[in-house]
């Protein structure tokens, strides 16, 4: 699963002006209702992710909530490698 960031082309370093220009970009890319798209489902998907992302990453209170989250999991992961590195199970 993609994250927010990556669902916008864009890092977590990104300047909000580079989250904007991405999303309207993405936006009008994945327009459901743009003839080239067809109203095909995977179009909707995608529309909907990038909107998701923008209004999460949009939003600073929002973006720090996120942010701490990715660091969170990301922890998490490093230490179940380790862990089973290891061989630790538990």
């Amino acid at each position: 699963m993609k994250t927010h960031y990556e669902q916008l082309g864009l890092t977590p370093q990104a300047s909000q002006r580079a989250i904007e220009q991405s999303f309207l970009r993405l936006a009008k890319k994945f327009d459901p209702k743009d003839p080239g798209n067809g109203g095909k489902a995977e179009a909707r998907e995608q529309y909907q992710a990038v909107h998701d992302a923008y209004r999460t990453l949009s939003d600073a209170n929002a973006r720090r909530l996120y942010d701490l989250t990715l660091r969170t999991q990301s922890l998490s992961e490093r230490v179940k490698a380790a862990r089973a590195a290891q061989g630790v199970t538990k």
